[in-house]
């Protein structure tokens, strides 16, 4: 485990039992680990839903570079959104998908 918060358990998402357990959520990993290569970011985390939290939702976050703008970071993060929810599209997973985000941060 990385953090534990009010907003949920932030972890590696391979370590995730949520992502695990969850094939829609697996396939959007395996989506995002080269998507993440490619544009230059780091290692993918997975924060829980916090069930006591309703404003709470699974999210993967990428890490971005601590060097990186925060312009940059939301240039980026929008081509990681567009991209995946291209790929949650095409794979016909938006149902599974439900709530879960993808964020490009280098907060965690």
């Amino acid at each position: 485990m990385i953090y534990k918060g009010c907003n949920g358990t932030v972890m590696l998402s391979s370590e995730s039992e949520v992502v695990k357990n969850n094939p829609a959520y697996k396939k959007l990993e395996n989506f995002l680990i080269p998507l993440s290569a490619k544009y230059g970011l780091g290692e993918i985390l997975f924060r829980e839903k916090n069930p006591r939290n309703n404003n709470s939702t699974d999210a993967f976050y990428i890490r971005s570079p601590k060097e990186w703008s925060l312009a940059k970071e939301f240039q980026v993060g929008d081509l990681i959104v567009e991209e995946s929810q291209a790929f949650i599209e095409k794979e016909d997973i938006e149902s599974e998908i439900g709530l879960c985000c993808v964020i490009v941060s280098s907060r965690y």
